[in-house]
């Protein structure tokens, strides 16, 4: 197989180009696709919170990745964050009016972003495209 046709290598290259367009986008907000997906995760949370531990496991980073980006969302009063009232070595993040805003904008962006990317598939091939990512994220989990 030619190198260039290998699909990590092409999965890695349309990665790489669809974050760089994407933050590109997110720059009108004053926002990072990164900070976008933990405001996007926190509001799918119960109450649009979650401790610091269970929003890392599902941003799927590291603790000293995730603290940083609460603690600039934090700055911008995108999410507050507090004790657990039951164990105080829990810090709980909540998302904010002001960040449920955000979110909503960020999403407008990323779906018209999205619409753009998969404007070259069909109807048909865009169901069996997202089939195929689920299956191979399914192999991979």
């Amino acid at each position: 197989m030619n190198p260039e046709e290998s699909c990590l290598v092409l999965l890695k290259e349309l990665e790489t180009n669809m974050e760089k367009h994407m933050n590109n986008a997110m720059r009108e907000l004053d926002i990072t696709v990164t900070q976008a997906r933990a405001l996007v995760t926190l509001q799918s949370f119960p109450k649009k919170q979650a401790s610091l531990k269970n929003l890392e496991k599902k941003l799927q980073l590291s603790q000293s990745v995730t603290v940083g980006i609460i603690k600039r969302l934090e700055q911008r009063n995108y999410v507050e964050s507090f004790g657990d009232s039951e164990d105080k070595r829990i810090k709980i993040v909540r998302i904010t009016p002001l960040g449920e805003r955000q979110c909503k904008a960020s999403q407008k962006i990323l779906t018209r972003l999205e619409n753009r990317f998969l404007s070259a598939l069909t109807e048909e091939e865009h169901v069996v495209f997202s089939a195929l990512l689920k299956k191979v994220k399914a192999a991979m989990d």
